[in-house]
Protein backbone atom coordinates (compact mmCIF):
# COMPACT_ATOMS: atom_id res chain seq x y z
CA UNK A 1 0.00 0.00 0.00
CA UNK A 2 1.10 3.28 -0.80
CA UNK A 3 1.60 5.84 1.90
CA UNK A 4 0.53 9.06 1.36
CA UNK A 5 1.99 11.31 4.15
CA UNK A 6 -0.52 14.36 4.35
CA UNK A 7 1.30 17.64 3.74
CA UNK A 8 -0.86 20.32 6.59
CA UNK A 9 -0.63 23.95 6.07
CA UNK A 10 -2.43 25.58 9.01
CA UNK A 11 -3.12 29.31 9.42
CA UNK A 12 -3.54 30.11 13.49
CA UNK A 13 -5.56 33.38 14.01
CA UNK A 14 -4.40 34.59 17.26
CA UNK A 15 -3.92 38.56 17.82
CA UNK A 16 0.07 39.66 17.97
CA UNK A 17 1.00 41.15 21.06
CA UNK A 18 1.28 45.26 19.15
CA UNK A 19 2.96 47.71 21.21
CA UNK A 20 2.23 47.07 25.30
CA UNK A 21 1.31 50.31 27.37
CA UNK A 22 2.79 49.22 30.38
CA UNK A 23 2.45 52.27 32.59
CA UNK A 24 0.97 56.24 32.82
CA UNK A 25 1.67 57.82 29.70
CA UNK A 26 3.28 54.66 28.03
CA UNK A 27 7.00 54.99 29.10
CA UNK A 28 9.46 55.67 31.94
CA UNK A 29 9.97 59.56 30.11
CA UNK A 30 5.78 59.92 30.06
CA UNK A 31 6.21 61.01 26.95
CA UNK A 32 2.73 59.38 26.09
CA UNK A 33 3.66 57.92 22.71
CA UNK A 34 3.04 54.42 21.28
CA UNK A 35 5.05 53.51 17.92
CA UNK A 36 2.88 51.72 16.40
CA UNK A 37 0.47 51.45 13.25
CA UNK A 38 -3.39 52.81 14.20
CA UNK A 39 -6.69 51.78 12.93
CA UNK A 40 -9.22 53.95 11.24
CA UNK A 41 -10.50 54.89 14.33
CA UNK A 42 -14.22 55.23 13.81
CA UNK A 43 -16.29 53.18 16.07
CA UNK A 44 -17.05 52.34 19.80
CA UNK A 45 -15.99 48.38 20.07
CA UNK A 46 -17.62 47.94 23.19
CA UNK A 47 -17.57 49.43 26.46
CA UNK A 48 -16.79 47.95 30.19
CA UNK A 49 -18.74 49.01 33.01
CA UNK A 50 -16.35 50.03 35.78
CA UNK A 51 -18.90 49.75 39.02
CA UNK A 52 -17.85 53.20 40.02
CA UNK A 53 -16.12 56.65 39.15
CA UNK A 54 -12.95 55.96 37.01
CA UNK A 55 -10.18 59.03 37.08
CA UNK A 56 -7.28 56.55 36.46
CA UNK A 57 -6.07 55.26 33.04
CA UNK A 58 -5.71 51.90 31.52
CA UNK A 59 -2.70 49.88 31.01
CA UNK A 60 -2.46 47.35 28.04
CA UNK A 61 0.47 44.32 28.50
CA UNK A 62 0.34 41.19 26.25
CA UNK A 63 -3.15 41.81 25.39
CA UNK A 64 -4.67 42.13 28.70
CA UNK A 65 -5.85 45.42 30.07
CA UNK A 66 -5.70 46.57 33.39
CA UNK A 67 -7.49 49.23 35.00
CA UNK A 68 -8.93 50.95 38.40
CA UNK A 69 -12.07 52.40 39.51
CA UNK A 70 -12.90 53.64 43.19
CA UNK A 71 -14.09 50.45 44.12
CA UNK A 72 -12.02 47.68 41.75
CA UNK A 73 -8.75 46.76 39.82
CA UNK A 74 -9.85 44.98 36.85
CA UNK A 75 -8.18 42.53 34.19
CA UNK A 76 -9.89 42.46 30.82
CA UNK A 77 -9.12 41.42 27.82
CA UNK A 78 -9.09 42.89 24.10
CA UNK A 79 -12.67 41.89 24.34
CA UNK A 80 -14.08 43.47 26.73
CA UNK A 81 -14.42 40.13 28.88
CA UNK A 82 -13.58 40.19 32.36
CA UNK A 83 -11.05 37.86 33.57
CA UNK A 84 -10.76 38.92 37.02
CA UNK A 85 -11.01 41.80 39.39
CA UNK A 86 -10.14 42.65 42.93
CA UNK A 87 -11.55 45.09 45.60
CA UNK A 88 -9.36 48.12 45.97
CA UNK A 89 -10.22 51.86 45.65
CA UNK A 90 -8.14 53.06 43.11
CA UNK A 91 -9.63 56.15 41.77
CA UNK A 92 -6.59 58.48 40.47
CA UNK A 93 -3.61 56.20 40.60
CA UNK A 94 -2.97 54.04 37.05
CA UNK A 95 -0.67 50.62 37.37
CA UNK A 96 2.50 49.96 36.07
CA UNK A 97 3.25 46.66 34.94
CA UNK A 98 6.47 44.69 34.17
CA UNK A 99 7.03 41.23 35.76
CA UNK A 100 4.64 41.85 38.14
CA UNK A 101 1.74 44.61 38.64
CA UNK A 102 2.41 47.35 40.87
CA UNK A 103 -0.70 50.13 41.98
CA UNK A 104 -1.43 52.70 44.54
CA UNK A 105 -4.78 52.90 46.18
CA UNK A 106 -6.64 56.34 47.72
CA UNK A 107 -6.42 55.02 51.17
CA UNK A 108 -2.51 54.89 51.09
CA UNK A 109 -1.85 51.43 50.23
CA UNK A 110 1.27 50.24 47.61
CA UNK A 111 0.26 46.92 46.39
CA UNK A 112 2.93 44.58 44.40
CA UNK A 113 0.04 41.72 42.17
CA UNK A 114 1.16 38.94 40.09
CA UNK A 115 -0.66 38.69 36.97
CA UNK A 116 -3.48 36.33 38.06
CA UNK A 117 -4.58 39.67 41.05
CA UNK A 118 -2.19 37.67 43.65
CA UNK A 119 -0.92 39.85 46.01
CA UNK A 120 2.99 39.57 46.65
CA UNK A 121 3.28 42.42 49.19
CA UNK A 122 1.85 45.47 50.16
CA UNK A 123 2.90 48.52 52.15
CA UNK A 124 0.82 51.41 54.00
CA UNK A 125 2.72 54.41 53.31
CA UNK A 126 0.20 57.25 54.23
CA UNK A 127 -3.30 58.38 52.52
CA UNK A 128 -4.47 59.58 49.05
CA UNK A 129 -1.77 57.86 46.85
CA UNK A 130 -2.90 60.14 43.28
CA UNK A 131 -0.05 59.59 41.09
CA UNK A 132 1.15 56.64 39.24
CA UNK A 133 4.17 54.25 40.33
CA UNK A 134 7.26 54.63 38.48
CA UNK A 135 9.57 51.76 38.45
CA UNK A 136 12.88 51.84 36.98
CA UNK A 137 15.56 49.94 38.11
CA UNK A 138 13.84 47.12 40.64
CA UNK A 139 13.29 50.51 42.85
CA UNK A 140 9.39 52.08 42.98
CA UNK A 141 8.93 56.19 43.30
CA UNK A 142 5.27 57.02 44.51
CA UNK A 143 4.08 60.26 46.19
CA UNK A 144 1.71 60.39 49.02
CA UNK A 145 -0.98 63.14 50.11
CA UNK A 146 -2.79 63.40 54.04
CA UNK A 147 -1.49 65.12 56.74
CA UNK A 148 1.77 63.82 56.12
CA UNK A 149 3.09 63.74 52.30
CA UNK A 150 6.21 62.27 51.50
CA UNK A 151 7.90 60.81 48.18
CA UNK A 152 9.09 57.55 48.49
CA UNK A 153 11.72 55.15 46.59
CA UNK A 154 10.85 51.07 47.76
CA UNK A 155 12.45 47.93 46.80
CA UNK A 156 10.47 46.55 43.93
CA UNK A 157 11.46 42.92 44.94
CA UNK A 158 10.24 43.37 48.82
CA UNK A 159 8.50 46.37 49.03
CA UNK A 160 11.04 47.98 51.53
CA UNK A 161 11.28 51.63 51.75
CA UNK A 162 14.68 52.60 50.76
CA UNK A 163 14.57 56.39 51.43
CA UNK A 164 11.55 59.10 51.52
CA UNK A 165 11.66 63.10 51.01
CA UNK A 166 8.95 64.48 53.26
CA UNK A 167 6.68 67.50 51.68
CA UNK A 168 4.60 69.99 53.08
CA UNK A 169 1.68 69.43 50.29
CA UNK A 170 0.39 66.32 48.55
CA UNK A 171 1.87 64.97 45.81
CA UNK A 172 -0.51 64.79 43.22
CA UNK A 173 1.90 64.34 40.07
CA UNK A 174 3.69 60.52 38.78
CA UNK A 175 7.73 60.61 38.26
CA UNK A 176 9.73 59.90 35.31
CA UNK A 177 13.02 58.64 35.07
CA UNK A 178 16.28 59.36 32.79
CA UNK A 179 19.54 58.50 32.70
CA UNK A 180 19.64 57.38 36.62
CA UNK A 181 17.51 61.01 37.70
CA UNK A 182 14.19 60.47 39.14
CA UNK A 183 12.11 63.97 38.22
CA UNK A 184 8.98 64.61 40.11
CA UNK A 185 6.99 68.19 40.79
CA UNK A 186 4.86 68.79 43.43
CA UNK A 187 4.30 71.89 45.51
CA UNK A 188 6.46 72.34 48.70
CA UNK A 189 5.80 75.66 49.84
CA UNK A 190 2.42 77.53 50.11
CA UNK A 191 2.85 79.15 46.89
CA UNK A 192 6.23 77.40 45.12
CA UNK A 193 5.46 75.17 42.44
CA UNK A 194 8.22 73.56 42.15
CA UNK A 195 10.28 70.48 39.66
CA UNK A 196 12.97 68.23 41.35
CA UNK A 197 15.83 66.07 39.86
CA UNK A 198 17.29 63.47 42.48
CA UNK A 199 19.19 60.40 41.89
CA UNK A 200 18.59 57.26 42.67
CA UNK A 201 20.07 57.20 46.18
CA UNK A 202 17.57 60.09 47.20
CA UNK A 203 19.97 62.67 46.85
CA UNK A 204 18.51 66.31 45.38
CA UNK A 205 20.68 66.96 42.39
CA UNK A 206 18.65 70.44 41.44
CA UNK A 207 15.18 71.74 41.52
CA UNK A 208 13.13 74.11 39.43
CA UNK A 209 10.89 76.79 41.07
CA UNK A 210 8.08 78.54 39.20
CA UNK A 211 6.73 81.91 40.68
CA UNK A 212 5.83 81.88 44.32
CA UNK A 213 1.91 83.30 43.58
CA UNK A 214 0.40 82.36 40.33
CA UNK A 215 -0.47 85.15 38.09
CA UNK A 216 -4.42 85.90 38.76
CA UNK A 217 -4.35 83.51 41.94
CA UNK A 218 -6.45 85.34 44.86
CA UNK A 219 -4.53 84.81 48.26
CA UNK A 220 -6.76 82.90 50.46
CA UNK A 221 -7.38 84.82 53.44
CA UNK A 222 -6.34 82.06 56.22
CA UNK A 223 -2.39 81.63 55.78
CA UNK A 224 -2.73 78.29 56.45
CA UNK A 225 -4.78 77.32 53.88
CA UNK A 226 -2.52 75.17 50.78
CA UNK A 227 -3.71 74.95 47.48
CA UNK A 228 -1.75 72.59 45.37
CA UNK A 229 -1.42 73.88 41.75
CA UNK A 230 0.57 71.83 40.13
CA UNK A 231 -0.40 68.28 39.29
CA UNK A 232 1.21 67.80 35.58
CA UNK A 233 3.64 65.51 35.74
CA UNK A 234 7.15 65.66 34.25
CA UNK A 235 7.32 64.62 30.84
CA UNK A 236 11.26 63.87 29.42
CA UNK A 237 11.96 64.09 25.51
CA UNK A 238 15.40 64.42 23.75
CA UNK A 239 17.15 65.65 27.12
CA UNK A 240 14.50 67.85 28.42
CA UNK A 241 11.88 68.01 30.85
CA UNK A 242 8.20 69.63 30.12
CA UNK A 243 5.31 70.09 32.88
CA UNK A 244 2.59 72.46 32.92
CA UNK A 245 1.26 74.59 36.34
CA UNK A 246 -1.20 76.64 38.00
CA UNK A 247 0.67 79.86 36.94
CA UNK A 248 -1.70 78.84 32.84
CA UNK A 249 2.30 78.03 31.71
CA UNK A 250 3.66 75.63 30.01
CA UNK A 251 7.47 74.86 31.15
CA UNK A 252 10.93 73.21 29.82
CA UNK A 253 13.65 72.46 31.35
CA UNK A 254 17.30 70.88 30.80
CA UNK A 255 17.45 67.84 32.35
CA UNK A 256 21.15 67.87 33.34
CA UNK A 257 21.20 71.45 34.44
CA UNK A 258 17.92 72.78 35.84
CA UNK A 259 18.28 75.59 33.59
CA UNK A 260 14.69 77.02 32.00
CA UNK A 261 14.85 76.89 28.55
CA UNK A 262 11.73 78.29 27.67
CA UNK A 263 7.92 78.69 28.91
CA UNK A 264 4.23 79.30 27.30
CA UNK A 265 1.67 81.10 28.40
CA UNK A 266 -1.69 80.57 27.84
CA UNK A 267 -4.51 82.31 25.70
CA UNK A 268 -6.42 83.95 28.23
CA UNK A 269 -10.40 82.95 26.92
CA UNK A 270 -13.38 83.79 28.50
CA UNK A 271 -13.59 80.99 30.56
CA UNK A 272 -10.23 82.23 31.97
CA UNK A 273 -12.01 85.50 32.75
CA UNK A 274 -14.85 84.09 34.86
CA UNK A 275 -12.30 82.12 37.49
CA UNK A 276 -9.78 83.80 39.42
CA UNK A 277 -9.13 81.16 41.99
CA UNK A 278 -6.37 79.02 39.86
CA UNK A 279 -9.39 77.43 37.80
CA UNK A 280 -6.92 77.95 34.76
CA UNK A 281 -4.44 75.66 35.88
CA UNK A 282 -2.37 73.35 33.22
CA UNK A 283 -3.15 69.84 35.12
CA UNK A 284 -2.61 67.68 31.55
CA UNK A 285 0.67 65.89 31.87
CA UNK A 286 2.65 66.67 28.29
CA UNK A 287 2.65 64.52 25.44
CA UNK A 288 6.11 64.21 23.14
CA UNK A 289 6.44 62.77 19.93
CA UNK A 290 7.55 64.23 16.16
CA UNK A 291 8.85 67.09 18.02
CA UNK A 292 5.91 68.88 19.34
CA UNK A 293 4.14 68.78 22.69
CA UNK A 294 0.64 68.27 23.00
CA UNK A 295 -2.22 69.02 26.28
CA UNK A 296 -4.86 70.26 27.24
CA UNK A 297 -5.96 73.07 29.75
CA UNK A 298 -8.57 74.29 32.10
CA UNK A 299 -9.17 77.19 29.53
CA UNK A 300 -11.15 75.24 26.96
CA UNK A 301 -8.25 74.75 24.72
CA UNK A 302 -5.78 71.96 23.47
CA UNK A 303 -2.78 73.11 22.45
CA UNK A 304 0.23 71.45 20.05
CA UNK A 305 3.74 73.68 20.67
CA UNK A 306 6.55 73.00 19.06
CA UNK A 307 8.96 70.92 21.53
CA UNK A 308 11.91 72.85 20.83
CA UNK A 309 11.02 76.85 21.09
CA UNK A 310 7.48 76.68 22.84
CA UNK A 311 6.35 77.80 19.69
CA UNK A 312 2.09 77.37 19.12
CA UNK A 313 1.52 75.71 16.77
CA UNK A 314 -2.06 74.78 16.83
CA UNK A 315 -4.91 74.85 19.17
CA UNK A 316 -8.31 73.30 19.49
CA UNK A 317 -11.32 75.16 21.66
CA UNK A 318 -12.95 72.66 23.38
CA UNK A 319 -16.47 73.23 25.46
CA UNK A 320 -15.30 72.63 29.07
CA UNK A 321 -11.89 71.93 30.86
CA UNK A 322 -9.25 68.94 30.00
CA UNK A 323 -7.81 67.14 32.98
CA UNK A 324 -7.15 64.41 30.57
CA UNK A 325 -3.26 63.86 29.10
CA UNK A 326 -2.66 63.18 25.16
CA UNK A 327 -1.71 59.94 23.63
CA UNK A 328 0.27 60.05 20.70
CA UNK A 329 0.69 56.87 17.71
CA UNK A 330 1.12 57.11 13.68
CA UNK A 331 1.05 61.00 13.47
CA UNK A 332 -2.54 61.13 15.72
CA UNK A 333 -3.44 62.67 18.82
CA UNK A 334 -5.92 61.88 21.24
CA UNK A 335 -6.93 63.94 24.07
CA UNK A 336 -10.76 63.69 26.22
CA UNK A 337 -12.13 66.27 27.74
CA UNK A 338 -14.73 67.40 30.47
CA UNK A 339 -17.47 68.26 28.07
CA UNK A 340 -17.59 64.60 27.35
CA UNK A 341 -16.19 64.58 23.97
CA UNK A 342 -12.96 62.13 23.29
CA UNK A 343 -11.02 64.15 19.88
CA UNK A 344 -8.53 62.25 17.46
CA UNK A 345 -6.61 65.19 15.65
CA UNK A 346 -4.31 64.82 12.45
CA UNK A 347 -0.58 66.48 13.27
CA UNK A 348 -2.17 69.47 11.35
CA UNK A 349 -4.85 69.64 14.24
CA UNK A 350 -7.53 68.96 11.95
CA UNK A 351 -10.41 66.14 13.97
CA UNK A 352 -10.36 63.12 12.50
CA UNK A 353 -12.82 61.84 14.84
CA UNK A 354 -15.51 63.33 17.55
CA UNK A 355 -16.86 60.89 20.10
CA UNK A 356 -19.22 61.67 22.71
CA UNK A 357 -18.12 59.24 25.74
CA UNK A 358 -19.16 60.90 28.90
CA UNK A 359 -16.71 63.20 31.18
CA UNK A 360 -13.25 61.96 30.45
CA UNK A 361 -11.04 62.21 33.56
CA UNK A 362 -8.69 58.96 33.13
CA UNK A 363 -6.26 59.30 30.08
CA UNK A 364 -6.65 57.01 27.25
CA UNK A 365 -3.74 54.15 26.12
CA UNK A 366 -3.24 53.30 23.18
CA UNK A 367 -2.13 49.03 21.85
CA UNK A 368 -2.99 46.77 19.15
CA UNK A 369 -4.15 49.34 16.94
CA UNK A 370 -7.39 50.64 19.21
CA UNK A 371 -7.72 53.73 21.69
CA UNK A 372 -8.74 52.99 25.42
CA UNK A 373 -10.63 55.45 26.84
CA UNK A 374 -12.03 55.83 30.72
CA UNK A 375 -14.74 58.27 30.72
CA UNK A 376 -17.29 58.10 33.20
CA UNK A 377 -17.79 55.37 34.95
CA UNK A 378 -16.69 53.22 31.93
CA UNK A 379 -14.06 51.91 29.78
CA UNK A 380 -14.09 52.20 26.23
CA UNK A 381 -12.38 50.76 23.06
CA UNK A 382 -12.80 52.42 20.15
CA UNK A 383 -11.42 50.67 16.84
CA UNK A 384 -11.80 51.21 12.85
CA UNK A 385 -14.48 47.97 12.65
CA UNK A 386 -17.79 49.52 12.98
CA UNK A 387 -20.51 47.24 14.84
CA UNK A 388 -23.28 47.00 17.04
CA UNK A 389 -21.50 48.42 20.78
CA UNK A 390 -21.55 45.35 23.32
CA UNK A 391 -21.44 46.58 26.83
CA UNK A 392 -20.00 43.45 28.90
CA UNK A 393 -20.48 42.49 32.42
CA UNK A 394 -18.41 42.69 35.10
CA UNK A 395 -19.20 39.17 36.50
CA UNK A 396 -16.75 36.87 35.96
CA UNK A 397 -17.82 34.64 33.42
CA UNK A 398 -14.73 32.88 32.21
CA UNK A 399 -15.87 32.94 28.59
CA UNK A 400 -12.82 32.10 26.40
CA UNK A 401 -11.44 35.14 24.41
CA UNK A 402 -11.37 35.39 20.53
CA UNK A 403 -7.47 33.80 20.95
CA UNK A 404 -9.22 30.47 22.46
CA UNK A 405 -11.68 29.88 19.62
CA UNK A 406 -8.87 30.38 17.01
CA UNK A 407 -6.66 27.88 18.61
CA UNK A 408 -9.71 25.62 18.72
CA UNK A 409 -10.70 26.35 15.25
CA UNK A 410 -6.63 25.29 14.12
CA UNK A 411 -6.96 22.01 16.06
CA UNK A 412 -10.02 20.88 15.00
CA UNK A 413 -8.25 21.51 11.54
CA UNK A 414 -5.85 19.62 11.63
CA UNK A 415 -7.00 16.41 12.94
CA UNK A 416 -9.59 16.67 10.16
CA UNK A 417 -6.79 16.84 7.69
CA UNK A 418 -5.15 14.05 9.23
CA UNK A 419 -8.25 11.95 9.08
CA UNK A 420 -8.29 12.44 5.39
CA UNK A 421 -4.96 11.44 4.93
CA UNK A 422 -4.96 8.45 6.76
CA UNK A 423 -8.34 7.08 5.03
CA UNK A 424 -5.97 7.50 1.65
CA UNK A 425 -3.54 5.22 3.16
Amino acid sequence: MKKILPFVIVLVLIPLTSGNWNMFMHDEEHTGFNDIDMKNINSVIWSFDLEGRVCSSPVIVEDVIYIGSEKYFYAIDLNGNILWKKEMNILWSSPTILDNIYIGTWDGYVYCLNKDGEIIWDIELGKEIRGSPLVYKDRIFIGTGGLNPSFYCIDALTGEIQWSYKTISPIKTSASAWNDRIYIVFQNDIYADELYCFDLDGNLVWKYKTSDVPEGICVPPIATRRTQFITSSPTIYKDRVYFGSGEKKAYCIDCKTGELIWEFKTKETKWMKEYATGEDRIISTLAAAYDMVYFGSWNNTIYALDADTGSEIWTFLTGDKTISSPAVADGMVYLGCMDGHFYCFDSDGNILGDFKLGKVLGSPSISNGYVFVPAGSKLYCLGEKAQEIKETKTEENGNPSSKTYYIIGAVIGIVILIAIGMKRR
